[in-house]
């Protein structure tokens, strides 16, 4: 199926990065308003090596690019609780391939932290996740459900971003 970037003024992808999944969304800009075009989770293996799982997640994410050609990604900033010092460092090395990818097709990247992505949307920075989500589908008008999570959270992101270069309101 053949993708007509073309009827979009703007394209903005939102990346949630996760070693077992990053979750990605594309938004598409009309004059007014605009559409969840693409959305899913890139998955590894976890019995892959690292690099190997890597590698994985810097393809899929340079075909999205390659594919929609954002003009800009939103990207989940870093949040890693204390007790799970490794998960720091693996987002560190998904976060690094996703910023290569990026640099390669001259985009730029902007880093969200999820407070503010849950305060803009939802108007509370301690909302759940679901409230985020019924967030997302009301702003986007629709009655499914994105998922899996992460793909709601990147199309969170995805929001945030094109609302914040002015070329989406609600």
């Amino acid at each position: 199926m053949a993708i007509d970037i073309q009827k979009y003024r703007h394209r903005a992808l939102g990346i949630d990065p996760g070693l077992a999944a990053t979750g990605f969304a594309i938004i598409g800009t009309f004059k007014q308003g605009g559409e969840l075009c693409a959305y899913g989770a890139l998955k590894t293996i976890s019995g892959q090596s690292t690099p190997q799982r890597l590698q994985k997640i810097y393809l899929g994410v340079c075909d999205l690019m390659d594919a929609w050609q954002p003009g800009v990604i939103a990207l989940e900033d870093v949040y890693v609780l204390d007790k799970f010092p490794n998960a720091a460092v693996q987002l560190g090395e998904v976060r690094g391939v996703l910023y290569l990818a990026a640099q390669q097709r001259g985009i730029e990247v902007f880093t969200i932290r999820p407070t503010e992505v849950k305060s803009c949307l939802t108007g509370n920075g301690r909302a759940s996740k679901e409230q985020v989500s019924q967030a997302v589908k009301r702003l986007l008008g629709r009655r499914e459900d994105i998922k899996p999570d992460h793909a709601s959270d990147a199309a969170a992101l995805a929001l945030m971003i094109v609302s914040r270069k002015g070329y989406f309101n609600w």
